[in-house]
């Protein structure tokens, strides 16, 4: 009876891919093959990263926006850090990282007459840390680490948003 359940269990998921099935999410959100260009006055690192995370999703990133279906267009990328709590000396003893990205979505050169474009909008993400004022140097590389932390997640909610516009 075992056997019988499990060659059945084996058999439906066969069944369920070979018809292309899949987990929602599990797709690239639109981009498979989709000609993209990044415009905008940035760091470069970000625009590596971005076109980075284009090329996992299958996008084709070009450099001219003549070239593409659609130009991201990224306006601003900022992080600012404050300070949320503090200790009986005065010193901060918690801070609060922000990440934003203002950005939009226009029609390339390469776009058909029906191309969904984004106004302008952002993305934000936020943490907080605890710091402790006698360790400079663990200060600084936690900081450091939840930026990157933080740009990761409002790269993935920028991917998400233009994705379910393609």
């Amino acid at each position: 009876m075992l056997r019988i359940r499990g060659m059945l269990v084996v058999g439906l998921a066969l069944l369920v891919a070979a018809c292309g099935w899949q987990l929602r999410g599990a797709g690239g959100g639109g981009f498979e093959g989709v000609p993209v260009a990044i415009e905008g006055t940035f760091d470069n690192r970000f625009r590596a990263r971005l076109a980075e995370r284009l090329r996992d999703l299958d996008a084709v990133v070009v450099t001219d926006p003549t070239d593409a279906q659609v130009v991201i267009d990224v306006m601003s990328v900022s992080s600012r850090r404050r300070t949320v709590t503090t200790d009986a000396d005065g010193f901060a003893s918690e801070y609060e990282l922000r990440y934003r990205i203002r950005f939009g979505l226009e029609a390339g050169g390469q776009a058909g007459p029906e191309q969904a474009t984004i106004a302008r909008q952002s993305v934000r993400t936020s943490a907080s840390f605890a710091a402790e004022s006698s360790n400079l140097q663990g200060r600084d590389a936690e900081e450091e680490s939840l930026r990157r932390d933080l740009q990761e997640d409002a790269l993935q909610l920028l991917l998400s948003r233009i994705g379910r516009r393609l």
